[in-house]
């Protein structure tokens, strides 16, 4: 048997037999036609399904075609072109395209083919590149060529002139405004590279394309004045002064030479040479006192020369030491965990004066006695705790080629602590030996984190007039002994490293001895010893209250049993 396959649209396939005649298969039947999917445009993927097919197909073949018009007649078949995928190329463009998908099992074959795609948008490419015309030359007018472009049906075109740093496409930037096919050369486009940015309009048988001209050479001038030359420098005798070019466009790249000018007024007719002073710097000399400078910068090049003046100095005057017009001043509490701040003053001379900082401490208000700081030399000074009861001021000193003068600022002080005690701290007990006294802090406002430190004394009477501190009693308890016997007693109390201690009240009672227990003659030595009992009382005074424990309890001095 022999099976041949004829016809590529969707025609009845033909079977021719030779021999006997056999049983023939059922040929796959087309039930929906293979559809093709994607951007149809130069560049872009089409994907293909093969459809959908009675009588299962054993396999699928497939062939893209590439076709002038939507008919049949006019397609060729596209060489390679036989997976489900294609990619469209630039030949594709303005072609329509469809495939055919041939379903086989045992029993034969049948071809079906898709729908033609829209017409496939080509991609326009400059075969010939877009050219520049005209002279490299500032004041020049330049003209655009469009080249030659393929795949293009549009005769739409937009222009886009740019202006690079050099040949590399990285460095061009767009002109603004500059969207003509022709452009006036500007002084901004001096030694700079030009090149156009063409583009190709989409229509509905072509996207858009665009391609650069080729660039023209560095644009070439002579020297065009931007921008005047300036003078930088003090205006007094003995001070050097120096010109800046001023800003030129050129291209070749020019040089520049310097001529310095006295004037007698603000009239430049009135200005003239200063002999042999064509450097970029002039130190002024007492010739200059009273008069006006100014420089005339010349630029050069193969194409032309260009000299723009500068403007006038102020009078040049004789220099100056310096003088204090308004003294330094401090600002800020003197208290302490606080900042003080200084001003320089206000300050003449020329040159014009730098100023240093030297903080003081003085021993009154008066600054008769005063002495610098160490390393306090910025504008700022901080108070601490170690500073209360002192002064301060600062000695600002100007200083230029001309000489140096100090002047003291106003006096502050004496520093303050800033911790305010409120109520002073307390003690209670039992005024004898070997009983525990006790101590309540004191109250204190503007602490920071505050550590509050204890120290009990012993005192020779009861007005604290001799009162030493007792060794390693620093506790907020204390345990009286036998050294305390005949004497007063007081706590001590301070925030540590920010306030000054403060004292309890001192009890009008001295410190009395351990009471012994009284003894009682026995008749027999085995008799036992009668019981000593202690009781409890409460004692007040105001809101303070003390509870009393003894053999026979007393409240303390200026308290009453409750």
């Amino acid at each position: 048997m022999r099976l041949k396959i004829f016809g590529l649209w969707g025609l009845s396939a033909l079977l021719v037999f030779s021999g006997a005649p056999i049983a023939q298969a059922q040929a796959p039947t087309n039930v929906a036609l293979p559809q093709i999917s994607g951007t149809f445009a130069v560049g872009e993927n089409l994907n293909a399904t093969a459809g959908t097919w009675s009588f299962t197909p054993e396999s699928f073949t497939y062939q893209w075609f590439r076709c002038v018009s939507q008919l049949l007649s006019s397609c060729n078949v596209i060489n390679g072109a036989t997976t489900t995928s294609y990619k469209l190329t630039e030949v594709d463009g303005r072609s329509f395209i469809l495939i055919s998908v041939t379903a086989l099992n045992a029993g034969s074959g049948t071809t079906a083919s898709s729908t033609f795609t829209s017409r496939i948008l080509s991609k326009p490419i400059a075969t010939t590149a877009p050219t520049i015309i005209g002279l490299p030359l500032s004041g020049s007018r330049l003209t655009l060529t469009l080249g030659t472009w393929s795949g293009a049906s549009s005769s739409s075109y937009t222009y886009r002139w740019h202006r690079c740093s050099t040949v590399e496409l990285s460095t061009c930037a767009e002109i603004p405004s500059a969207s003509e096919s022709t452009y006036l050369l500007e002084a901004a486009d001096v030694g700079k590279i030009i090149r156009v940015l063409i583009k190709v309009l989409a229509t509905s048988e072509n996207l858009e394309g665009s391609a650069f001209s080729e660039p023209t050479s560095f644009i070439s001038s002579e020297p065009i004045s931007i921008a005047p030359p300036k003078i930088e420098g003090l205006s007094a005798v003995g001070e050097k002064i120096t010109a800046t070019t001023g800003t030129f466009a050129a291209y070749p790249e020019p040089i520049y030479s310097y001529q310095w000018q006295k004037c007698t007024s603000v009239d430049i007719t009135s200005c003239s040479i200063i002999q042999n002073a064509n450097a970029k710097e002039l130190t002024l000399s007492a010739s200059e006192l009273n008069s006006y400078i100014r420089v005339m910068v010349t630029a050069s090049n193969s194409l032309g020369v260009k000299g723009t003046p500068s403007a006038l100095t102020n009078l040049i005057t004789n220099p100056s030491a310096p003088s204090v017009l308004a003294n330094p001043a401090i600002s800020g509490v003197p208290v302490d965990r606080a900042i003080l701040a200084t001003s320089s003053g206000t300050w003449s001379g020329v040159p014009t004066p730098t100023t240093t900082a030297q903080w003081q401490v003085c021993t009154d208000a008066a600054g008769a006695s005063c002495s610098d700081i160490a390393g306090a030399t910025t504008a700022t000074l901080k108070v601490t705790f170690a500073d209360l009861g002192k002064f301060f001021r600062v000695k600002i000193t100007a200083t230029n080629r001309i000489g140096a003068l100090s002047v003291n600022s106003n006096v502050v002080g004496p520093v303050t602590q800033a911790t305010k005690l409120e109520r002073v701290p307390t003690t209670f007990g039992f005024l004898q030996v070997g009983q525990e006294w006790s101590a309540t802090q004191g109250t204190w406002s503007g602490t920071i984190n505050p550590v509050f430190a204890f120290q009990w004394q012993r005192c020779a009477d009861e007005k604290g007039a001799s009162c030493t501190d007792i060794e390693g009693a620093t506790k907020k308890s204390y345990t009286i002994q036998s050294a305390d016997k005949g004497f007063y007693i007081r706590v001590k109390n301070w925030i540590t490293d920010q306030a000054t201690p403060a004292y309890s009240e001192i009890l009008p009672v001295k410190i009395a001895a351990k009471p012994e227990l009284p003894t009682t003659a026995s008749p027999t030595a085995s008799a036992p010893k009668p019981a000593v009992k202690k009781t409890s009382i409460t004692c007040v005074k105001g809101k303070t209250t003390r509870k009393v424990t003894a053999v026979a309890p007393k409240c303390p001095t200026g308290f009453k049993k409750k």
